[in-house]
């Protein structure tokens, strides 16, 4: 079989990018290598990931140094060579031994510093993240993430190595065989709850100052973890029997079933019920939003019965809001962008905290902006929570 190669001259030739997502070289386009997600993934709605660096790419220039030498094995007593392959391939990865360490020991326990939010002990999170593997390549990307946070010098290569870690997890959870059984398993759950979280903060945290980019990633945020959502089931009342996690979801079901209608946010939340059926939006657009309020004030009740450090609330609103909500999001509807200003209200309530810090006030900011002076009105609440309330200090941890 033979083959004619045609070269336009005329044509301007790009370099091939060689460190490009994975999907846009499956569709043959340049990416931009914009990380975690490329403009490309972002426009197109799909899922990007970066092939994985090879750990012999990361080790410094002396260790390629060619050295063999008579060693003697610890069974046989026999004298083998070393091979070069040997000393590139050390027993150990040290990142990943850092990364553990760090997970175990300080991000795990900043998830609830009085120990009130993770009813789940961190050994017992790591105890299933040992047992699957997609589990603990998130648990790992999301320590790398929180050092990318601690080590500014470093940032860039903790948040690499964050994003690697976490592709490579869900590569393995979509390719891990769903139990014959038909039970939801605790690591999926775990996984969904800890994927959700990394995701809200990297987009918070390392956001696009370009307002039109961020929001994007935050509907890309939406849809993600959604659909992991949507991956492990959807029977609540089989997965509320699952031992491991009995406790753990019948603890954050009635928190967030409690009914405080004496409170400024409830006061709030029925104002914009009022507002957005005032406007007459019809019967499918109001029930979206409705039900978007009702999920918030739902998240905002739930985060005044716990701890100031309790953040299921702030993550539980974005798996019950619903796709149509998020589709109000991407053609930039106001009264959607008006219910998200209010939902950074609960973000900006965590500041505080090393995975969410100043992403409200991102938030809150650009949208009033955006949307200009005729919806002051509706927007009242959230700039009155700016305004009166202080910066805190950053929660990162002892690092």
């Amino acid at each position: 079989m033979q083959f004619s190669v045609v070269v336009d001259m005329g044509r301007r030739q790009h370099k091939k990018s060689r460190a490009g997502c994975i999907e846009c070289k499956r569709r043959h386009v340049k990416c931009d290598e914009k990380r975690p997600i490329c403009s490309h993934c972002i426009s197109s709605e799909r899922l990007c990931e970066y092939a994985p660096v090879r750990f012999q790419d990361m080790q410094p220039a002396s260790t390629s140094r060619k050295r063999t030498r008579s060693i003697e094995s610890p069974v046989s007593g026999s004298s083998v060579d070393s091979s070069p392959l040997t000393q590139l391939d050390p027993p150990v990865n040290m990142l990943h031994a850092e990364l553990f360490y760090h997970l175990s020991t300080e991000t795990l326990p900043s998830l609830s510093m009085d120990g009130s939010s993770m009813s789940i002990l961190p050994t017992e999170v790591i105890n299933y993240g040992l047992a699957a593997p997609y589990l603990l390549n998130e648990l790992m990307a999301l320590a790398a993430l929180h050092l990318a946070i601690l080590r500014e010098s470093q940032r860039d290569f903790y948040r690499h190595h964050s994003t690697e870690l976490q592709n490579h997890a869900l590569r393995i959870f979509h390719g891990t065989e769903i139990d014959a059984s038909g039970k939801p398993s605790v690591p999926a759950f775990l996984f969904s709850s800890i994927l959700g979280l990394h995701l809200l903060c990297d987009t918070l945290v390392f956001r696009d100052q370009d307002f039109q980019s961020f929001l994007d990633r935050f509907v890309h945020y939406l849809r993600i973890h959604r659909g992991v959502r949507t991956v492990i089931g959807g029977n609540w009342s089989q997965l509320k029997q699952t031992p491991g996690l009995k406790s753990v979801l019948a603890e954050g079901e009635a928190s967030l079933q409690m009914q405080n209608n004496d409170t400024e946010a409830a006061a709030v939340c029925r104002g914009l019920l009022a507002r957005i059926r005032a406007a007459k939006l019809g019967p499918a657009i109001t029930a979206t939003y409705e039900q978007a309020i009702e999920a918030l004030q739902q998240s905002m009740n739930a985060g005044q019965g716990g701890a100031p450090t309790d953040t299921r609330h702030v993550v539980a609103w974005s798996v019950m809001i619903s796709v149509e909500f998020a589709d109000m999001l991407v053609h930039r509807r106001p009264e959607a962008l008006v219910i998200l200003a209010h939902y950074a209200v609960l973000l900006h309530s965590c500041r505080d905290m090393w995975m969410f810090c100043d992403g409200g006030r991102f938030l809150i900011e650009p949208i009033d902006q955006y949307l200009g002076p005729e919806w002051a009105e509706w927007l009242e609440w959230p700039r009155h929570v700016l305004k009166e309330s202080t910066s805190g200090r950053l929660a990162t941890g002892t690092e």
